[in-house]
């Protein structure tokens, strides 16, 4: 696979390889074991790719438990904390989840009543980028009077701070903390799942401006008065001149490390040293982006509408190894978060086909694909509420229970409003199931709709911070769309495929995780949306139709007639008690025959059409479905 991650979704050339009667859970468990062993005795920065229910993360702690090895794991989500200490507890080996401002300080986690003046102004405070150890160091200077959860003694979460990284065999803790040193130097750290937008600040441009100028204010190396003097000012060879002067001397790494006489001016901002360096570095990239290499992994970029975003990755550097694990990875994504630096990509199974099998025979998934189409529901303007209830009154009558649904926002207001929910056990968006195992029980469900992302905020950014021109291609057909959707380089492809395809994958592997009674897994997932990985085959695909206008009034009026179901009705009898024509019934009378529902003789005057019952009882409301 190359480093940008495009190849992951194209045709594999291992499809035609036969099934391998070796691939086994124990044995890819151990080839994962391998593989973190491997990577981090190397030390070679290495993304891990394995799919769901492998134990990707339980093997890291495994790992550390043989090697002996100080291990920091980086995750997302306090439920999985408790998981890796568990993990930990059973491998008898000393851990500690790191401390959190937002949690362990009774003043932050909302411990001291509700939230106040003071709790509004440290939360300002804490976004300029002063620390939670700051804070609560000098609260007069920052928020002018003592923090609340230090009148009866000392803050519980400067007392957590207190400890030595050395004693404990494994540290957990957010993507956010590896900025602390002490917790990643001379350790070994797992970066579990992608960190999305963890190392990402995207200040506005009224943030930057006034950040920069209160900055200006106190430092006397640069010669200007604001951030609009500076701005004028990037291309003059003497100011050029004098800022290369400033940076050498100017904060590191940590961009907190401003001098402390800056802190109390009105706008501040610890990050200003950067955004003043991303002023004198930009470069226009062909689709009106700018793009500025700050070093040591750190990238900032500016939109063609003033947007800013900065890409900050903590300083892995000082880890002895780092290993990141990803079911679903985009391998460029992964190197722009870890520092920039080339990584390793291993693949557990490492064929597209072994990917397949796993599913199929190990997980036991099977995916039912509809023939929808890309079905984009993010924006809510193309929504198909007929559509998806169709499929889902469908799945529900025959599996007579109702699926669990993923799809979007947009499109569970949209079910609401017109009933579909009758047919859906419980839903969920896609923005929230990710790292969630609630639905690892659950044996049916319906995955709707393609999430798409703005896609100035997430591909072309991300293209920017890889100091790429990405933006859908445009031909003499106008802009590429649907199927044809085209961001005209393998990285912008790989960034679409992401932020889509990929989600969609993840959101059918979130059902039936969990083991039965039996000790199998197994779920049946029907995905309403083309958006899936080309290297998934789907086990069979199905048609869903909607009905045409006036079918409902139309069924619902033979139902009611007294010759039905076995008295033959007419189109001009069923016609007579609707506001539809004769024509028109007579093609909709013939849409349910072609389905099944009804039957028909003819006879008569004008050898008419008489119409009888078949099963019009199973009429489903929204649409068919064969399944």
């Amino acid at each position: 696979m190359t480093d940008d991650g495009g190849s992951l979704f194209e045709t594999s050339p291992e499809s035609t390889q036969r099934e391998d009667d070796d691939l086994t859970m124990q044995n890819l468990r151990d080839a994962l074991f391998e593989a973190i062993d491997t990577a981090f005795t190397e030390n070679q920065r290495t993304l891990i790719e394995a799919l769901p229910a492998m134990g990707k993360s339980h093997n890291v702690v495994e790992w550390a438990a043989k090697s002996g090895k100080p291990l920091t794991v980086l995750t997302s989500r306090h439920g999985l904390y408790d998981q890796y200490s568990d993990w930990a507890e059973e491998s008898e080996l000393s851990h500690l989840q790191l401390p959190s401002f937002h949690k362990d300080c009774p003043t932050m986690s909302g411990e001291e009543g509700e939230k106040g003046e003071i709790e509004q102004a440290i939360g300002e405070v804490y976004r300029t980028g002063i620390t939670g150890k700051q804070i609560h160091e000098h609260p007069e200077r920052y928020v002018g009077e003592p923090l609340p959860c230090q009148q009866d003694g000392r803050c519980p979460y400067i007392e957590k701070r207190e400890f030595d990284p050395a004693e404990y065999n494994v540290l957990i803790g957010h993507y956010l903390q590896a900025h602390n040193p002490n917790y990643i130097e001379e350790r070994y750290v797992a970066v579990d799942e992608f960190p999305q937008d963890s190392y990402l600040f995207t200040p506005s441009h009224d943030t930057v401006a006034r950040a920069v100028s209160s900055y200006l204010e106190k430092e006397e190396d640069l010669p200007f008065d604001n951030w609009k003097e500076l701005w004028r000012n990037t291309e003059n060879p003497e100011a050029r001149e004098q800022f290369e002067e400033w940076k050498d001397e100017a904060s590191s790494y940590d961009p907190r490390e401003t001098r402390l006489s800056h802190q109390n001016s009105p706008g501040y901002h610890a990050r200003a040293p950067l955004m003043i360096r991303a002023a004198f570095n930009f470069e226009l990239l062909d689709n009106q982006w700018e793009y500025a290499d700050l070093g040591q992994g750190r990238v900032a970029v500016r939109s063609p509408e003033d947007d800013w975003a900065f890409l900050v990755p903590p300083p892995f550097y000082l880890a002895e190894s780092v290993i990141a694990l990803d079911g679903t990875p985009t391998v460029g994504m992964w190197r722009l978060a870890l520092g920039g630096e080339y990584i390793q990509h291993e693949e557990i199974p490492d064929t597209y086909q072994k990917k397949r099998q796993y599913l199929r025979e190990l997980l036991g998934m099977e995916i039912v694909q509809t023939s929808a189409g890309t079905k984009p529901y993010h924006s809510g303007n193309h929504i198909n509420v007929e559509s998806d209830g169709a499929l889902l009154e469908a799945v529900d009558n025959r599996h007579e229970e109702s699926p669990s649904v993923i799809t979007t926002t947009e499109a569970e207001e949209a079910y609401e409003e017109a009933g579909v929910y009758e047919f859906i056990d419980e839903s969920d968006h896609y923005g929230a199931v990710k790292g969630m195992n609630d639905y690892s029980e659950k044996r049916l469900g319906a995955v709707i709709g393609a999430p798409h992302p703005n896609e100035s905020k997430t591909i072309e950014r991300w293209g920017a911070l890889n100091g790429e021109a990405v933006g859908r291609v445009e031909d003499e057909e106008g802009i590429s769309k649907g199927e044809n959707l085209d961001f005209g380089s393998p990285f912008g492809n790989a960034l679409y495929h992401h932020f889509v395809h990929n989600e969609v994958l993840q959101s059918v592997l979130r059902f039936g995780r969990e083991e039965d009674d039996d000790g199998d897994r197994w779920a049946r997932v029907y995905v309403h949306t083309s958006c899936l990985p080309k290297w998934v085959h789907p086990e069979y695909r199905v048609s869903v139709k909607t009905w045409s206008d006036g079918m409902e009034e139309v069924v619902e009026t033979i139902q009611e007639m007294d010759d039905w179901p076995s008295g033959g009705v007419t189109n001009s009898e069923i016609a007579e008690r609707t506001s539809i024509t004769a024509r028109r019934v007579r093609d909709l009378m013939k849409e349910l025959s072609e389905m099944g529902y009804v039957t028909y003789r003819r006879g008569g005057r004008g050898n008419a059409y008489h119409w009888s019952d078949i099963c019009i009882e199973e009429f489903n409301r929204f649409g068919h479905t064969e399944i």
